[in-house]
């Protein structure tokens, strides 16, 4: 089968559900800039299950969407490969043809004040206590910050060396190159904003947004910045991802689903996948199967 002849009004359709997730993460990430980086990826899974039901396409394809979503796990450990798995299958009126799998380890940009809500074992553990005990004093008046983005700032959850990029390493040594880095920015590069807000900020095609990099160009970023221990900043990953500084939508739809990116599998490879995807003590904290099926007779 040759990828390149899905049909138009399939890719164009999960093109445009991804160009929404990118608007939706972003617009959160500007009017909340200290956002915590799992709640982006919620909100990325949450936004593709509103198009879960199968939409019939004029081609006579039909496209559905699978969202299976653990979520909390990586709270309490930073053990994962991956953080989101697109899984795309292609059929023909049914009968199963080919299918492919590409991964996202996700990655927001931090202010300058690197002030952002970080994830909390010991808050995770008391569940909802928290919410229900009040805090003493007034919180709301102290929340008075200015958070800004540069091209300097960094994604300061990667670090240097990075145990995670080593991971990512050897499954690629295993398995091919699969794993990229989803980037969380704001909608422009600089940014500037401040809490309490007094107005909501809207987005829309983001000039910056969702990015997707290969894990080298991470690398390579890294090596290049003189940043120490610290991540990479935004510049440096642009300078050496050159090119293939991907939209969000554009990686999942024209690299993806054009089988550009990502790997192809087979039954051989079945124990690999059930591993990553389907157990939920796996390294994916959610995969989203993107399903195909093709009318009968549609040549390929």
């Amino acid at each position: 089968m040759d990828w390149e002849f899905l049909p138009e009004d399939a890719v164009d359709w999960i093109r445009m559900i991804m160009r929404s997730c990118n608007d939706d993460v972003t617009e959160r990430l500007v009017n909340q800039p200290n956002v915590r980086e799992p709640s982006l990826d919620d909100a990325l899974i949450n936004n593709i299950s509103r198009y879960a039901a199968p939409k019939a396409l004029p081609s006579g394809a039909i496209v559905m969407l699978e969202v299976h979503n653990i979520g909390g796990l990586r709270q309490l450990q930073k053990w994962e490969l991956a953080d989101i798995a697109f899984v795309v299958h292609v059929s023909m009126f049914g009968k199963p043809l080919e299918q492919k799998i590409g991964l996202l380890q996700s990655k927001r940009l931090y202010p300058e004040t690197f002030d952002v809500d970080e994830d909390d074992p010991i808050s995770f553990h008391m569940g909802l206590n928290g919410l229900i005990e009040p805090s003493s004093g007034n919180t709301l008046s102290k929340l008075q910050r200015n958070y800004e983005f540069l091209d300097s700032s960094r994604y300061n959850a990667i670090h240097n060396p990075d145990d995670q990029l080593d991971r990512i390493k050897q499954f690629h040594d295993q398995f091919g190159e699969t794993v990229f880095y989803l980037l969380y920015n704001p909608s422009i590069i600089p940014f500037q904003t401040k809490l309490p807000a007094t107005t909501y900020q809207s987005v829309s095609m983001p000039p910056e947004g969702a990015r997707v990099v290969r894990s080298e160009s991470i690398e390579k970023a890294l090596s290049q910045d003189g940043s120490g221990p610290r991540g990479p900043s935004i510049s440096s990953v642009k300078k050496s991802s050159g090119a293939e500084y991907w939209r969000l939508e554009h990686w999942v739809a024209d690299l993806l689903l054009r089988c550009k990116v990502g790997r192809r599998y087979s039954q051989e490879d079945i124990n690999l996948i059930e591993r990553l995807v389907y157990r939920r003590s796996g390294p994916i904290g959610a995969a989203i199967r993107v399903n195909i099926d093709l009318p009968e007779g549609f040549e390929i």
